[in-house]
């Protein structure tokens, strides 16, 4: 048997990410940003927009990983909403870490 893989294969941090947030997306919402998830009518489904994303989102080279979704929901007044959920797999210590992902004190997790 001949193993064709790349002896230093760059870790894909993003699969289990993208994989956890698609199976426990309404448990995501509720355990992190309880209000969001209390404004969503969970009984009209939801929908996961990657290809809708990938269009209007360019990869960023940067070398950071990025887990994006792009989630549609109905809101409980029946209105249709995204849900955009970033997440930055960070896989080796960064001095400035707390400072560039923390939100701006004027934001507040919310459905659009």
């Amino acid at each position: 048997m001949t193993d064709n893989a790349d002896p230093s294969p760059r870790s894909d941090h993003d699969s289990p990410w993208k994989e956890a947030l698609e199976g426990w997306f309404p448990e995501f919402l509720a355990l992190l940003f309880p209000a969001v998830h209390a404004d969503i009518d969970w009984s009209r489904g939801h929908r996961f927009l990657d290809k809708e994303l990938q269009r209007i989102v360019r990869d960023a080279k940067t070398g950071r990983r990025y887990a994006d979704k792009l989630v549609g929901v109905h809101r409980r007044d029946g209105r249709p909403a995204w849900v955009l959920v970033h997440v930055e797999v960070q896989g080796e210590p960064e001095a400035a870490f707390l400072e560039r992902t923390a939100p701006p004190q004027t934001s507040a997790p919310r459905v659009l």
